[in-house]
């Protein structure tokens, strides 16, 4: 499941669960439907109730990352649940994109 608020130009989504091979096509479609409605300047991934993450949601997120940078957005990550700040510290996925 996908939730997203739009604050003052800042588009925040946060996806609940798990973020696996299972379930990323459907997220990325969701993401990118969200991208393309939404009027914005700056991205927030808030991973806070993300139970599960593997290399495909890694995958994912670098992928909607080049995405918005092409398009000039600003892109960041707010919470993250321990599970999900584990992955993000191990991918390296920090030092790419910035932590609020």
């Amino acid at each position: 499941m996908l939730d997203y608020t739009l604050t003052y130009r800042t588009l925040t989504v946060k996806p609940t669960g798990e973020i696996d091979h299972a379930n990323a096509p459907g997220l990325r479609i969701q993401l990118d439907n969200i991208i393309k409605t939404q009027k914005f300047d700056c991205f927030v991934f808030d991973l806070s109730e993300v139970d599960f993450m593997d290399s495909t949601a890694v995958g994912l997120i670098m992928g909607r990352y080049k995405k918005l940078k092409d398009m000039g957005k600003k892109v960041a990550f707010g919470k993250a649940s321990p599970a999900a700040d584990k992955v993000l510290k191990v991918s390296g996925l920090y030092s790419i994109i910035n932590k609020l």
